[in-house]
């Protein structure tokens, strides 16, 4: 690809001798969109290049061959960017192109940045979230991020002087939630971090002798996902008559990528997401003081009129200190000290502050505020029997005690030593689907007709182990939890059934009544008795905690 003329559409089966011994460049699989996810573009000096993918359970197929001379063959560095594109450069002339990896592995959307539009050191190019890039100098030590907007256009340079960086570095590829591993062959290597603000931070060091000292390529498996930043504003009423609760770095952490973690807001977006959200260059501002008082909040369920009022004043603050929120669209969330109300929804935005319920838990939490955020992402809250705010398992119906979890992080208890702060439970599989989160390529499709059909399953939010995440039988979703992470807090290992109706998840039970099916249980829909009709029978063979599969067997009749 050299920013002109087309390339062969041809298909070509899987590489018989295996892989070729010339590719000087792997890149990432690009985001994962309306296409199909975990590709990969192998990228030869000769210019010719191969798209691959890796399935669910692993098998390799070439999906699109390049031939000789179908890329330029002066490209250095390769890196994918969100919107399935990739971004080129050329450190013998300086030159770029941004490309997209199309749906059916082709590529398009080319667009050329010519001769000298790039310094020539660069030695290491990396992607951040938020389509930002970072480029590395090893002879110099000196850096650039920059970020590349949705018409390909460069903006937003940020020059990271010589002497910021070690020149050892031979490696440097991202990570999730705007941080960046360096990699020197002397097996020593340091994980920073990049703000919103593109500042670089230090974090953990490991010193020589940590990693082997052979490694040519380190690569990130998952490349940063969909920028999706939100802008949260503090702000403090006029009779406040004490200090907020937390300090300002405390909504850094639990906003931004300088928490990424410790069970955050972008943790939460990142997993529940499939990886399809990014919310680590999200921005905290203030605290902003604002001249009304508390009691001029009227806002309620009962008065969204005074819900937007509320959101309004945030924003006259925000722009009376120089702050424009219009980027951010309804992604705006309101802190208010003193806390005033708990509360999300799409063209609106969110609001919280530090309230407790009776059991001492602050509305600050991510449990509660998990829920407000994916209102404002159009989430409704979960039904069990067609009830809202019954399905213990999934945070849009978090309500009272529901299955969430002490904070692992931040582990403070009120008076009466309970904990202060809340997770989970995790976002079920089928309000997932209503979003386009849910990893489809992960999957299990029942057929028209299945007999006995054996289906393994692992933990819906683990997208680190292979195999699939979730079953689709009909209209059905089948997934898998275990007590870990967000879902630390449930009973136990579970089978859950959904279907999705009027934007609405409605858990199922089991035929014995169990809304979380154990081993041994049944989900039934039809008469298996009958030799016609529709029928849909699915039973939980095993639960293994340990391995963490559950095995399923889906018997489905048209």
């Amino acid at each position: 690809m050299d920013g002109g003329g087309s390339l062969p559409q041809r298909l070509k089966s899987r590489i018989s001798a295996g892989y070729a011994h010339n590719w000087t460049r792997v890149g990432c699989g690009c985001q994962k969109g309306s296409m199909m996810s975990d590709r990969i573009l192998f990228y030869g000096a000769s210019g010719r290049g191969v798209v691959e993918s890796i399935s669910v359970d692993n098998t390799l197929r070439d999906e699109r061959v390049i031939p000789a001379g179908g890329f330029a063959s002066d490209w250095t560095q390769i890196t994918a960017l969100s919107g399935n594109r990739v971004f080129f450069y050329g450190k013998s002339t300086g030159r770029g192109v941004v490309c997209s990896l199309k749906a059916d592995h082709g590529i398009g959307d080319v667009k050329v940045f010519p001769q000298g539009s790039f310094a020539t050191d660069w030695t290491q190019i990396t992607a951040l979230s938020g389509d930002r890039i970072l480029f590395y100098s090893k002879s110099t030590g000196r850096g650039v991020v920059c970020s590349v907007d949705s018409t390909n256009a460069i903006k937003d340079v940020t020059v990271i002087p010589a002497g910021s960086f070690a020149t050892d570095w031979t490696q440097v590829t991202a990570l999730q939630g705007g941080r960046v591993f360096f990699y020197a062959p002397s097996g020593r290597g340091v994980v920073c971090s990049v703000d919103a603000d593109n500042k670089i931070k230090d974090g953990p060091v490991f010193p020589a002798g940590s990693f082997a000292t052979d490694w040519r390529e380190v690569a990130f498996l998952q490349p940063p996902g969909k920028p999706s930043s939100w802008a949260v504003v503090l702000i403090q009423f006029s009779d406040a008559t004490t200090p907020p609760s937390y300090p300002r770095e405390r909504f850094k952490e639990l906003f931004t990528g300088a928490g990424v973690g410790k069970f955050n807001m972008v943790d939460n977006f990142w997993e529940m997401s499939h990886g399809k959200l990014d919310l680590s260059v999200s921005r905290v501002f203030g605290w902003y003081p604002i001249p009304q008082k508390t009691s001029d909040y009227t806002g309620s369920g009962a008065n969204p009129a005074g819900r937007q009022d509320l959101i309004t004043w945030a924003r006259k603050a925000a722009s009376n200190a120089g702050e424009d929120l219009s980027p951010y669209a309804d992604r705006v969330f309101v802190i208010t000290h003193p806390p005033t109300d708990l509360f999300g929804g799409v063209g609106l935005g969110g609001v919280s502050g530090d309230g407790r319920d009776d059991r001492g838990m602050s509305s600050l939490s991510p449990a509660l505020v998990g829920q407000e955020m994916g209102h404002v992402y159009a989430l409704d809250h979960s039904r069990a029997g067609g009830i809202e705010y019954r399905d213990g398992w999934d945070v849009m119906s978090n309500r009272g005690f529901y299955y969430m979890a002490p904070h692992p992080v931040y582990t403070e208890l009120d008076d009466d030593g309970q904990p202060i702060w809340r997770i989970g439970p995790g976002l079920n599989a089928a309000n997932m689907q209503g979003r386009s989160w849910l990893d489809t390529s992960r999957v299990w499709q029942a057929g028209a007709t299945e007999s006995d059909k054996v289906v393994d399953l692992r933990p819906l939010h683990s997208r680190g182990l292979a195999g699939y995440l979730c079953a689709r039988v009909g209209p059905y979703f089948f997934e898998f939890r275990v007590k870990e992470s967000w879902d630390a807090e449930i009973p136990q290992p579970c089978v859950l059934v959904h279907e999705f109706n009027g934007n609405q998840s409605d858990l199922l039970p089991a035929t014995n009544g169990h809304q979380d099916l154990r081993t041994g249980d049944e989900f039934l829909r039809g008469n298996p008795a009958s030799a016609t009709g529709t029928l849909v029978r699915v039973k939980v063979l095993s639960i293994d905690a340990g391995t963490r599969t559950a095995k399923l067997s889906v018997t489905r009749r048209p």
